[in-house]
């Protein structure tokens, strides 16, 4: 892919609006027919990178409604929609692997190293907002907090225990991402607050929890709400989702079968242009 093709949408930004949706809909084409191809998907390769951080981009972009519905009901976008997730999950993996291994390797004030991530505003504004919604909705108490899919780089983990001040246990079911985490947080004096559990989040006994949180990348959310619903007695669930355009990159919950799963949504966070890609659904279970 050649540089001026991965820029084209920059440079049409100000275009009427159906060439805007043409030229994504051609972005994506081409980004998801060099991922398909690229058997090195690590931070490495430097066009893969490239094409990432170029669909990031446009993904926090505004975009018109009707903008949205053309290209999200677009037949190539579609069909291709799970492939294309597939790759963009494994290239946010390994970077995130890449930075967990580089940071464990680091001497002296390591959480600061953290900090300055390119996307640690992105998560410290999403789990704000997370838990502001928690707090005032009286979920408010020192339990901790079960996560579920914190990866091999745990940021929300580590932001929702320095917001909250509460434990937090991450559920993890790669084994690659497991060891990551857990040398991680003991390398940033973390390992007695934020302890991860090599576990998948839908076969976890969630009965001793009350508070759970379901990252964006977790695939099969709804198996993984399934058993919350079905272990816990009184959950209150932070789901993580996608809207519009976001959901070219993450998989959205099918929010039309929460109902029939027993739950009610209370409400939801929205994505904030430029920062803040995915959305929050906020659960619990329907009582008579």
């Amino acid at each position: 892919m050649e540089d001026s093709s991965t820029g084209s949408l920059l440079a049409t930004s100000n275009a009427p609006s159906m060439q805007r949706v043409d030229n994504f809909i051609a972005f994506i084409r081409e980004a998801n027919e060099l991922l398909q191809k690229e058997t090195d998907l690590s931070p490495e390769n430097q066009l893969v990178s490239d094409v990432y951080n170029h669909l990031l981009l446009q993904l926090r972009s505004h975009y018109f409604p009707p903008e949205v519905q053309a290209i999200v009901n677009n037949e190539y976008i579609r069909v291709n929609q799970q492939k294309i997730q597939v790759k963009l999950s494994e290239i946010e993996f390994l970077v995130e692997l890449r930075d967990s291994h580089d940071i464990c390797k680091l001497d002296g004030a390591v959480l600061d190293i953290v900090k300055s991530l390119p996307n640690w505003n992105s998560y410290f504004s999403l789990v704000s907002q997370e838990l502001q919604y928690m707090r005032q909705d009286r979920h408010i108490e020192k339990s901790p907090i079960i996560f579920v899919g914190s990866g091999p780089m745990p940021i929300s983990p580590i932001i929702l225990h320095l917001l909250s001040d509460a434990e937090v246990i991450c559920l993890e079911m790669n084994a690659v991402a497991y060891d990551a985490s857990c040398n991680l947080l003991e390398h940033l004096g973390l390992g007695d607050k934020v302890t991860v559990i090599l576990k998948d989040g839908s076969e976890f006994d969630y009965s001793s929890y009350s508070r759970i949180f379901v990252a964006s990348l977790v695939q099969k959310k709804q198996a993984v709400l399934e058993t919350i619903i079905r272990t816990s007695l009184d959950p209150f669930v932070a789901v993580r989702t996608a809207e519009g355009m976001r959901r070219i990159m993450y998989e959205a919950i099918d929010e039309s079968q929460l109902n029939k799963q027993g739950w009610r949504i209370l409400g939801r966070t929205s994505p904030e242009e430029k920062l803040v890609v995915n959305s929050t659904l906020f659960l619990e279970r329907i009582t008579n």
